[in-house]
């Protein structure tokens, strides 16, 4: 008898341990690379995109990317603005919801939020002044130029920190 009683604590703290432990593997937090980069164009035009990666180990879990389209006033106007929307439209059209277009004061401000598996393209626009702004919007994959990830691709955050800083994203 003497023996069930001396028992009871080590269960007891054994219980206490095992509770600890799943609560630690329940709170445990999907790791982000965050990265932006800015890339001036010519009469002032600016494209500055936000990359926010989530990854659980080595898969990306989720996608959010902001790209601001800034322009100066000479080309703020709704028909330069609805021109850019229309060629981004088009190219993000596959995309459906997951997409978000905002006119700003500063021009153009598009949101993609990605938790399935889908491409994103980054640095993927470019503009060109002649006698108005044009866009160019390159929507090839196989580009060697711009930057294709989707959820599901298999990265660690070093990895994947890497290859965006090799195309001139800065990480934190």
């Amino acid at each position: 008898m003497a023996t069930r009683k001396s028992m009871k604590l080590p269960v007891i703290l054994t219980f206490i341990i095992l509770a600890i432990i799943v609560y630690l593997f329940a709170t445990i937090k999907q790791s982000q690379v965050v990265c932006d980069k800015t890339t001036s164009y010519d009469a002032d035009v600016k494209v500055i995109e936000d990359v926010v990666v989530t990854l659980d180990g080595k898969e990306i879990t989720n996608l959010n990317v902001s790209k601001k389209i800034v322009l100066p006033d000479k080309y703020n106007n709704d028909a330069t603005i609805k021109g850019i929307k229309y060629s981004l439209e088009k190219t993000l059209s596959y995309l459906g919801d997951r997409v978000e277009y905002t006119h700003t004061d500063y021009g153009l401000l598009v949101n993609i939020d990605i938790n399935d598996n889908k491409l994103v393209l980054l640095d993927n626009i470019s503009f060109i002044e002649n006698d108005s702004l044009e866009i160019k919007v390159e929507s090839n994959t196989k580009n060697s130029n711009i930057v294709v990830l989707s959820v599901g691709d298999n990265y660690t955050d070093g990895e994947l920190m890497k290859r965006l800083k090799n195309n001139g994203y800065s990480c934190k």
